[in-house]
């Protein structure tokens, strides 16, 4: 995996489980390319991220996938949670692991809060990941992160 590609981060609040963890959430399992479903087509980070970006995923604070968006179209017909962006995980854990177990956030991010509103977060834009980039600015920013999610995810099972 390329972690120089790493420019987005996308927080999902699925309810109790866990989203896009079983074959019934993905629809390509054997490739694991699916559906990231956004809350509404009005959304402007539903079509900000670009083929060939990769994107954080986190859910229950935790950091469940790295996912690569697969093309630049936008799909749906505009009903809440029925427009999506196709993506293949390129890092997921093992669904035999708990997933309550993955590392939190601040331990990933390097902060306790980020953006629980479901859009997608660029990673490198101050103006939208305030704390997460005050963070990162004397770390190496944006590469520093990179690097340091590339340690962070070797030793969790896939």
């Amino acid at each position: 995996m390329d972690f120089s590609k790493v420019k987005w981060l996308k927080n999902i609040n699925p309810g109790s489980g866990w989203a896009y963890q079983s074959t019934t959430d993905i629809q390509m399992p054997e490739a694991q390319i699916f559906q990231l479903s956004w809350k509404l087509i009005s959304d402007p980070s539903l079509s900000a991220p670009q083929k060939g970006d990769l994107m954080t995923l986190v859910q229950h604070a935790r950091l469940t996938h790295v996912v690569e968006v697969l093309d630049n179209t936008v799909y749906g017909n505009g009903d809440e949670w029925a427009s999506y962006r196709v993506v293949q995980a390129v890092w997921m854990p093992s669904t035999d692991l708990d997933w309550y177990s993955l590392p939190r956030q601040k331990e990933v991010f390097g902060v306790d809060h980020l953006p629980p509103d479901g859009s997608a977060h660029s990673l490198d834009r101050p103006d939208r990941m305030e704390l997460f980039n005050q963070y990162w600015e004397d770390k190496g920013g944006l590469e520093g992160f990179q690097k340091h999610l590339a340690h962070v995810i070797v030793d969790i099972p896939t």
